[in-house]
């Protein structure tokens, strides 16, 4: 299975915001049934963990923006990326869907 990648923190409004807005819709959610699902939380820099999930986004992304998305093959390559929030649901499922063809 495809890895996908949730960049999020603790402090961000709008990773609250698709968690609980997009990542529920239907066909987001069936497409992301298909993918392992990990989250790192990046915005705690007084924890090491979180410090290295930042630093991991930025060199594989140049941003540490959150959210950010990312789809991995099993190979550990990025098949797929969406930076930030989106309220298009069709966009967000096309990103899913796409990388899943991918693979």
């Amino acid at each position: 299975k495809l890895v996908f990648v949730n960049f999020t923190g603790v402090a961000c409004t709008n990773c609250h915001w698709m968690k609980a807005n997009m990542f529920p819709k239907p066909e987001v959610r069936e497409a992301m049934e298909k993918f392992v699902l990990v989250e790192l939380y990046t915005d705690d820099l007084d924890d090491a963990q979180s410090v290295a999930f930042q630093k991991m986004q930025e060199e594989l992304f140049q941003t540490v923006g959150i959210p950010y998305y990312a789809v991995f093959n099993a190979e550990q390559k990025v098949v797929s990326s969406f930076p930030g929030l989106t309220k298009d649901v069709k966009e967000f499922a096309g990103f899913l869907n796409a990388a899943l063809n991918k693979a």
